[in-house]
């Protein structure tokens, strides 16, 4: 982009329309001192949006405008256009060529800014400006004034060149335009927050009449609904019993007839079933006793046998048989105690091998046992490793205090300076179980850390405290001046018999007795939940007149508003002294459960020896018993065979066994026959004493039960005569009641109305509610409207907050965003910068050395930039002891360094070299000839070494005084018009 095209008129000097047009490359404007040339550096200045008229060499704006002179009166309007080239698409307008033009009349103070001959904001013109570089702050205009405030300003004012040729003028304006806005949103948000503020405070009287309002209206229509419905059921249940009681009086007479008739007709049938049953009874008797008398027949039978067999028994045998026996069994006897010896062996055989066996089991679980001993210790040492870790950073955590803020921090470090009124934090005086922890965290917050001490004033000692040694905020709670907070027992019935309530926060922690306020303080208004949807239905029941947390730490505050999501773990002050208690405790724990591993392991390995051993042992028995069994077996098989000779004997004296009885049996079968016909008989007779006395017991149990109903009958007579008098009394009244009280008639409210209770529960209900409609008191009922409207406004303004709040953080976000892109760009250019610098540094001065640095490198947003110039032979520290050539070299260079490392399209130089001797200024105008083909140069100037190197040259002069006009120039006709002056001042070429 470049500028091609300046046209002015009124502006100044130029009372008559100029219009300079311009090649690209170096352009000189040369004329004698007070010919205006210089305006059109004013002109370019201004219509790019200079709003200051002390930088146009003013007093006011108007000055800008031609005043007059002695042949051309004042003009009312100062105009001038820029025209630009831009076909290289360096600016964002989407033109080739494209006018800027500033209109400016005289009295009214109006600006008007065109752009292609439309009208437009300055805004626009400066972001032009700002977007090509070419802005108020950058190089693109610079004058000898220029020059030596570059040596002679402050870092931090040097630090304004660098940014413009950063290109963070722009950022700049955003920023100044973001702080701009964000004082307007605070400025909002602090009115929006009082109006707040003033509305809560007439709520909560408000509230307080409304609820009350609301619960008279609330339990009137409770106690019209149960009691009209009372009255109704009672009427209908006294007018149903007052019917019931007279029918049953009507009938209770036939009633006792019939009981009486029924009574004797039982006594009939007990009195004949007692006389069959004492026959039966006596006819039983006679049997048992004949049974009896044949049984004892039939044993003295049996006894006279038994001892004739055993005598015919005894003489039947010889003493041959005898003497035979008696070797067979001592053979046998002998036999038996070898088998038995055979069958021991083997038993301690089996024994033996069942031992090797559950040895060889014992061995592989006992290596098995060693194996998991080993992993199950390596595992406890890892655990006390761990343990141990997580203790010392626990411990250092506390020692440092650091997880305390530093207000926190400093006054518990000089907690011996406050003593006993310095209570400690939230976090020391309140406990709290695991499975709460997370909720009670999420209440308190950064409370946590609060400092409660015992009234206000020891608050404000510790302020001062504080302030005076530089120990940061802290916040105080004075025990003397809390009052207590909770939640409403109405409210608090409404939610306690819901599934995800859990309890109010403050009675989820512990305390001692003298901070139970404290508790209330913080968490008594607090509702603890299961979960977030429980939490959100308890909400609604409620409201949302209360914070509610879950167990996991999600949150929906008074109002609605819902906080959560992913669990985000962080050491938390409650708690902390526990958890290093309880890693404390499990190091014992863990240091007892690796010795009994240890012990364990030498058991086990011990025990594994010992098997090993055994399994040697057992082998050795089991050899020995073998060849024992051996012998046994050999010895046995001699005796079978004795035994197996003397059974053959035996065999030839048993033939002469023959029975010798021959007594008749007939007696005994007679007696049998006789045995089984008595005691059928006697069954008989027994089954039919039973059948009679089950049949006498139900006849007095229907005898009884009819006497006992009739006995009620009669008694029961009096009691339904006055409960029939009653019910009409009770009936009468209902009526009555519901006539006066209501104004209803029973047909009428048995239409609308039913008792959905038990009646009990019904008139309880009914007299607590007159008594709490009673305790009310009086009742303001137009607080429930009013209520309505100011919840109303107070929504709207809270989201008002909401939005100006979120408006606020995101103005706060854009501009941590634009700090950081201007940082950026700033240490760039100075990185970029250097190289050029020290390189044209050394060309213009013949040698030495030149750098830029920061003057604080961490803060590079308020930091300066200093510069450090060493020419050649010389070691000077301070730029403002060079002399004026040396401090306009150090500038030009550094000028030139900032164009090499950062192009401009245009760059206006207004009589920069005027301090440099001619060999500088060659070197100076080379200089422009190098950079101008990436830069187009307008020089301002009086040197011919200068006006030598320029690719074209304009003159200015004031051939009508006061007027400046512009032409053409050939290099020698510009020597001529500067060297007329000098002659005329009789000043000297080059000073």
């Amino acid at each position: 982009m470049k500028l091609i095209k300046v046209e002015a008129h009124g502006f100044k000097s130029f009372a008559d329309p100029i219009s300079l047009r311009f090649d690209g490359g170096v352009a000189g404007i040369v004329g004698p001192n007070g010919s205006g040339k210089s305006n059109i550096n004013d002109a370019i200045r201004w219509v790019l949006g200079e709003r200051s008229a002390k930088e146009l060499r003013g007093d006011k704006m108007d000055d800008v405008i031609f005043q007059g002179s002695q042949t051309a009166k004042p003009l009312d309007r100062a105009e001038v256009t820029l025209t630009f080239d831009n076909k290289d698409g360096q600016n964002s307008i989407p033109h080739e060529i494209f006018t800027i033009s500033r209109v400016l009349e005289r009295g009214n103070g109006t600006n008007k800014y065109y752009l292609n001959g439309e009208e437009c904001r300055q805004k626009d013109i400066l972001e032009i400006a700002m977007e090509s570089g070419i802005g108020k702050s950058s190089l693109a205009i610079i004058s000898q004034g220029t020059v030596s405030d570059i040596a002679q300003s402050t870092p931090e004012q040097r630090k304004a060149i660098f940014e413009e040729a950063a290109g963070v003028s722009k950022y700049k304006f955003k920023k100044k335009e973001a702080l701009s806005k964000l004082a307007k949103t605070q400025e909002g948000l602090d009115q929006i927050t009082l109006v707040i503020a003033e509305i809560e405070r007439k709520l909560i009287p408000l509230r307080k009449q409304a609820e009350k309002a609301k619960i008279y209206i609330t339990k009137t229509e409770e106690l019209k609904e149960v009691e009209v419905g009372l009255l109704v059921h009672n009427i209908k249940t006294y007018g149903s019993t007052y019917e019931s009681l007279t029918q049953e009086l009507e009938g209770v007479s036939e009633t006792k007839i019939d009981l009486e008739e029924r009574i004797k007709e039982a006594e009939a049938k007990i009195s004949q079933n007692t006389g069959f049953r004492i026959e039966e009874q006596k006819i039983a008797d006679q049997l048992s006793k004949e049974l009896k008398e044949v049984e004892e027949r039939l044993r003295n039978i049996d006894l006279v046998l038994a001892k004739e067999t055993a005598r015919e028994r005894l003489i039947a045998q010889g003493e041959i048989e005898v003497s035979v026996e008696e070797r067979i069994k001592a053979f046998q006897k002998l036999a038996a105690q070898h088998t038995g010896n055979i069958k021991n062996i083997e038993r301690q055989m089996e024994v033996l091998n069942l031992r090797y066996q559950e040895n060889n089991v014992e061995i592989a679980k006992l290596d098995e046992e060693v194996g998991l001993l080993n992993i199950q210790k390596n595992k406890k040492d890892s655990d006390l490793v761990k343990v141990r870790t997580h203790l010392h950073v626990l411990e250092q955590q506390r020692e440092g205090n650091t997880m305390l803020y530093k207000g926190t921090k400093t006054i518990l470090e000089n907690k011996a300076y406050f003593g006993k009124p310095l209570k400690g934090t939230v976090a020391d005086l309140i406990k709290v179980d695991n499975e709460y922890l997370r909720a009670i965290d999420v209440i308190l917050s950064s409370a946590a850390q609060h400092l409660v001490v015992d009234k206000s004033e020891t608050a404000v000692k510790a302020v001062n405290f504080l302030k005076q040694n530089d120990g940061g905020r802290a916040t105080f709670i004075p025990l003397s001046s809390i009052q207590p907070k909770s939640v409403r027992d109405d409210h608090l019935l409404a939610v306690q018999g819901h599934p995800g309530f859990v309890a109010v926060a403050s009675e989820l922690v512990y305390s001692a007795p003298e901070y139970e306020i404290l508790k209330k303080f913080l968490l008594g208004n607090v509702i603890v939940a299961s979960d977030i949807e429980q939490a959100n239905k308890i909400s609604n029941i409620l409201e949302r007149r209360y914070m509610i947390v879950t167990l996991e730490g999600d949150t929906i505050r008074a109002g609605g508003v819902i906080v959560g999501g992913a669990k985000v773990q962080t050491q938390s002050l409650l708690g902390f002294e526990e958890k290093i208690e309880e890693l404390k405790k499990l190091i014992p724990g863990l240091n007892a459960q690796i010795q009994l591993a240890i012990t364990k392991l030498n058991e086990v390995k011990n025990k594994r020896k010992q098997a090993f051993d055994l399994a040697t042992s057992l082998q050795n028995e089991i050899s020995t018993l073998k060849s024992k069994k051996i012998n046994e077996q050999f010895t046995l098989d001699e005796l079978n065979l004795k035994l197996s000779n003397l059974n053959a004997r035996i065999v030839e004296l048993s033939e002469e066994k023959e029975s010798s009885l021959a007594n008749s049996k007939a007696d005994v079968e007679l007696l049998n026959t006789r045995k089984v016909t008595l005691l059928s008989e006697l069954n008989a007779k027994e089954n039919r004493i039973r059948s009679l006395t089950i049949d006498l017991d139900q006849l007095n149990i229907v005898k009884n039960d009819y006497s006992s109903t009739l006995n009620k009958l009669i008694q029961s007579f009096a009691q339904k005569l006055t409960q029939k008098d009653k019910s009409k009394m009770l009936l009468d009244q209902s009526r009555e009641r519901l006539a006066s009280q209501y104004k209803m008639t029973f047909e009428a409210a048995s239409e609308q109305y039913n008792l959905v209770m038990n009646q009990e529960d019904a008139e309880d209900f009914v007299w607590t509610l007159r008594e709490e409609i009673d305790k009310l008191g009086s009742v303001n009922i137009e607080s429930l409207e009013t209520l309505i409207e100011e919840e109303a406004r107070y929504n709207k303004l809270a989201e008002g907050e909401r939005e100006l709040s979120e408006a606020k953080q995101t103005l706060e976000n854009a501009i941590a965003d634009i700090d950081k892109v201007i940082t950026t760009r700033l240490v760039n250019i100075v990185n970029d910068v250097n190289g050029p610098f020290n390189e044209v540094f050394a060309t213009m001065l013949g040698g030495g050395r030149a750098e830029l640095y920061w003057t604080d490198p961490n803060d590079i947003l308020e930091s300066g930039i200093e510069i450090k110039a060493q020419p050649p032979g010389k070691n000077i520290a301070n730029l403002k002891l060079f002399s004026g050539g040396e401090k306009s070299l150090i500038a030009i260079s550094l000028l030139f360094g900032i164009l090499k490392a950062r192009p401009l399209p245009l760059c206006i130089l207004d009589e920069v070299e005027a301090a440099l001797d001619e060999a500088n200024v060659v070197r100076y105008a080379e200089y422009l000839q190098e950079l101008k083909e990436k830069t187009q140069f307008i020089v301002i100037t009086h040197r011919h070494g200068t006006m030598s190197r320029v690719d074209s040259l304009f003159g200015a002069t004031m051939q009508n005084r006061g007027i400046t006009t512009f032409f053409s120039l050939e290099l020698a006709e510009a020597k001529k018009l500067v060297d007329d002056e000098q002659i005329e001042l009789d000043i000297p070429d080059g000073e």
